[in-house]
């Protein structure tokens, strides 16, 4: 039953760059609206029916490739399936969808899928290691020498990471004997040293720190989500589906040790830091995707928070948030890929008066902000306020504050491009867009942005079976308080932000590919250590 959700897609790609010479468009969109229907029943299923667990040929589930579906997992392959759909729109027009887009596109969804859904510690290597070089070729489409260099660098740096992945998992199989995450979390507390755990452990939550580019890790992902010449879709897939799921191996492989090793406070400082530097890296940004890729590194960081504050209301928070995440990014990169068509720029202070030209982007824009900021009755509102339930430290608060107000001033940057004097070329104005379909397919998205918080409490309880109650009073006190933060956040905008120069030497920061493999080894290095001194 599963297993179609990832063998249609492969099917569909190798019928489209195989059999089908003439355009095949019409074929993968049909086959993209088909498999969302088949996602929605499977999703309905597991919701009434309970998990979906399938095993190869019958064998035992710790022997056989098992693909296994819960309330988790099946939630993400349902927002993989809408979210590939509603891209596949967006680039339906586009002169990069060719076959050998088509094919990598469905290679690529079937890879993500299959991720969510793997079991088995090596098999997910592997859909790692595939995946990595699919993403890959998606950067280096048209070929250009910036391309070519910035998807050289994410195939090294991510192929290099797998290697200690692969590591951690064979002193698993040494131990266990076997590779399935549920079967070892069933034994893992029989195991007569925990310290000899220390190390696969360590090997892999490198990996996947990488992979969510927590800081030091993440400097690779700008060069992935800002290549130039990269089609719009595919930053808007690596920050709302691909990253997703390098948090849901996060999320899986934290419980699978939590058992023996627990590392909450570590990965809760690493978060809070990597959310820092990651808006203040996108504060100093000129170039739009930069500005979103550095985004999504403050997101994936508060996120990490929400997941390591040990409160299953924070866990929650920082899981919607994830569903959050994936649709306001997608709205703001897919908006970057219609402004750079008609301005003919990515640069920030080159586009202005957007709400006159193309109106329909700059609404999809504000509901894109309101969300990600957290703004009231958007859904990034609702799972920053269950993420904060996490601590009533008042530290905890403020630094929680501190990143929502980072939020706020880049997002008063990208805003500043929505009025003033229309700055396109001669050539575009006066265009009608009425009908522009990537413009009203961006807006669809950015509407859900505003459904999905409007009903965000009741998604909740459909999307994970979680009930939480929202207090009218503490809702209020958290709206006042984003209100004062915008407040704040203008007057630094104004004063010094927007002042070109002020971090332009900030912007320029980035590690070198010898740096980033010494972070990878020194960020191993520091967990091993660090778990060493807590045993």
């Amino acid at each position: 039953m599963l297993y179609w959700l990832v063998i249609i897609p492969i099917i569909i790609a190798v019928i489209n760059i195989g059999f089908i010479h003439s355009d095949s468009r019409k074929l993968i969109v049909g086959s993209q609206i088909g498999i969302t229907l088949y996602t929605t029943y499977l999703f309905f299923n597991v919701r009434s029916q309970g998990t979906i667990i399938n095993n190869m040929a019958g064998y035992p589930r710790a022997f056989s490739i098992t693909l296994y579906a819960d309330r988790i997992s099946i939630v993400l392959v349902w927002l993989t399936t809408l979210l590939f759909l509603g891209l596949l729109i967006y680039a339906y027009s586009g002169d990069y969808f060719d076959s050998q887009f088509g094919f990598l596109y469905l290679t690529l969804q079937a890879l993500i899928i299959a991720l969510f859904l793997s079991t088995d510690l090596f098999n997910i290597y592997v859909l790692l290691e595939v995946s990595t070089v699919v993403v890959a070729i998606l950067i280096m489409l048209r070929k250009d020498r910036q391309a070519v260099y910035d998807g050289m660098i994410f195939l090294f740096i991510s192929v290099i990471a797998s290697s200690f992945w692969l590591f951690g998992v064979g002193f698993l199989y040494r131990t266990f004997g076997h590779l399935d995450l549920h079967a070892i979390s069933e034994v893992i507390t029989e195991v007569e040293n925990p310290r000899s755990l220390i190390l696969p452990f360590a090997f892999i939550m490198t990996t996947i720190s990488l992979k969510i580019a927590l800081f030091p890790l993440s400097s690779w992902l700008p060069k992935a989500y800002g290549t130039p010449s990269a089609p719009p879709v595919i930053p808007a897939i690596l920050s709302g589906v691909y990253e997703t799921t390098g948090l849901y191996l996060f999320i899986r492989l934290t419980a699978m040790f939590s058992q023996v090793i627990e590392l909450n406070t570590f990965f809760l400082v690493i978060g809070f830091v990597t959310s820092i530097v990651g808006f203040t890296l996108a504060v100093a940004q000129n170039d739009l995707r930069l500005l979103l890729a550095y985004s999504t590194i403050s997101q994936v960081g508060l996120m990490t928070v929400g997941f390591s504050f040990g409160a299953e209301a924070s866990y929650w928070g920082a899981m919607y948030h994830m569903f959050a995440h994936s649709l306001f990014k997608t709205v703001l990169f897919l908006s970057v890929g219609v402004l750079s068509h008609h301005y003919k720029t990515r640069d920030i202070h080159k586009i202005r008066g957007v709400m006159k030209t193309l109106p329909v982007t700059g609404f999809a824009i504000i509901f894109g902000l309101l969300g990600i900021t957290g703004a009231p009755l958007f859904n990034g509102s609702i799972s920053k306020y269950m993420i904060s339930y996490g601590s009533d430290s008042p530290y905890i608060q403020l630094l929680l504050n501190l990143i929502n107000l980072g939020t706020l001033l880049y997002s008063m940057k990208f805003a500043a491009m929505l009025f003033g004097k229309n700055t396109q070329p001669d050539d575009i104005k006066g265009q009608d867009t009425r009908h522009d379909v990537p413009q009203w397919t961006t807006l669809t998205f950015g509407v859900l942005t505003l459904i999905s918080g409007l009903f965000g409490n009741r998604l909740l309880q459909f999307l994970y079976g979680y009930d939480f109650t929202i207090y009218p009073g503490e809702y209020l006190e958290k709206s006042f308080i984003y209100l004062l933060l915008v407040l704040a956040a203008f007057a630094l905008y104004k004063g010094w932000v927007k002042e070109r120069d002020l971090f332009s030497k900030i912007g320029y920061i980035e590690l070198s590919f010898n740096a980033m493999i010494t972070a990878l080894v020194a960020f191993f290095i520091g967990i091993v250590g660090y778990m060493y001194w807590l045993t």
